[in-house]
């Protein structure tokens, strides 16, 4: 075992029903080129053999390794990550889903640039990976975006992607209760909390899709309720930094604009509850350079209609 001092890195996964998944994702772990991390697994009230596979799968290992469970019954992502992060030791942290996969090279390369960058975070490429195709994306800019031109997107927002310096922790803790968008409620906040953004043009992460349309009308409303939460408690937050909300008008605004898109599309399409949701977001829907063109004119017009019908 390694000394809690020598750590590097944490990499924390939650876990729950991945029975299928969570030895593929470990062996990735261990296919790592350095030695200096620390695993820190959360069983998030798991009912299938997941914790019997992950032993096996961790047996022969000399890394330091911490099993947690949340107990009996299932406290929801952000509350499993924020455990992991309670329990890491590393100088940085990581988060890697139990049903995706990282290549060998990740980490020693990230935490390279970290020390050649002076760097906070340092985010890299994703591979995601459908079940009959893969996209990849990478940074195409030497820079993260400042807050109000952040894109909302997963290789900006996701957590699985960046290797984040463990003191930036002490301050920022996940909205707990919502799961949908939980990265996103850390990620900004990271944002703000340092300029020291360092960026790794490969694609690292092997993110597992599954299939878009297998999501049933509760996943989509629960989904929705998750956005709209993760708006609130934003908003929250920067209610209590006024000099902050001022500054970042133009991210909350967004962010309050993106989620509630879904109201105007399937099971929960009502253009009364979206014009009356948020509705200072809707006028400024032009300025939404993270939509596309024809989009945000579909929007506008959404928003002309509403206007007359209510």
């Amino acid at each position: 075992m390694n000394n809690s001092d020598n750590i590097r890195l944490s990499i924390i996964v939650p876990f729950h029903n991945a029975e299928g998944t969570i030895a593929r994702c470990v062996e990735s772990l261990l296919s790592q080129t350095i030695d200096d991390v620390q695993l820190v697994f959360v069983d998030d009230g798991s009912t299938d053999s997941s914790l019997v596979a992950l032993h096996t799968a961790i047996a022969n290992t000399d890394l330091s390794v911490v099993v947690k469970s949340t107990g009996n019954a299932c406290r929801g992502t952000a509350y499993a990550r924020q455990l992991g992060i309670d329990l890491a030791v590393g100088e940085f942290i990581t988060f890697c889903d139990a049903d995706d996969t990282v290549e060998p090279e990740t980490y020693s390369q990230m935490l390279a640039l970290a020390d050649e960058r002076n760097a906070d975070v340092v985010c890299c490429g994703i591979r995601e990976i459908y079940p009959k195709r893969i996209r990849i994306h990478n940074f195409i800019v030497e820079s993260f975006p400042d807050l109000n031109h952040m894109p909302l997107d997963t290789l900006h927002c996701s957590l699985c992607t960046k290797i984040v310096r463990r003191k930036l922790f002490a301050d920022i803790r996940f909205f707990e209760g919502i799961d949908c968008w939980e990265d996103l409620g850390v990620t900004f906040r990271l944002r703000l909390a340092t300029d020291r953004f360092a960026i790794c043009h490969s694609p690292f992460y092997n993110y597992t899709r599954g299939i878009a349309s297998s999501l049933t009308t509760a996943d989509m409303t629960r989904i929705l309720n998750d956005h709209l939460a993760l708006a609130d408690a934003a908003e929250r937050w920067f209610d209590a930094r006024p000099e902050l909300k001022s500054k970042y008008e133009h991210f909350l605004n967004f962010l309050k604009f993106t989620a509630k898109i879904k109201m105007l599309r399937g099971p929960h399409k009502d253009l009364r509850r979206w014009a009356t949701t948020y509705p200072e977001a809707n006028r400024r829907i032009m300025s939404y350079r993270g939509i596309p063109f024809g989009y945000r004119l579909l929007f506008k017009a959404a928003h002309i209609i509403s206007k007359i019908l209510y």
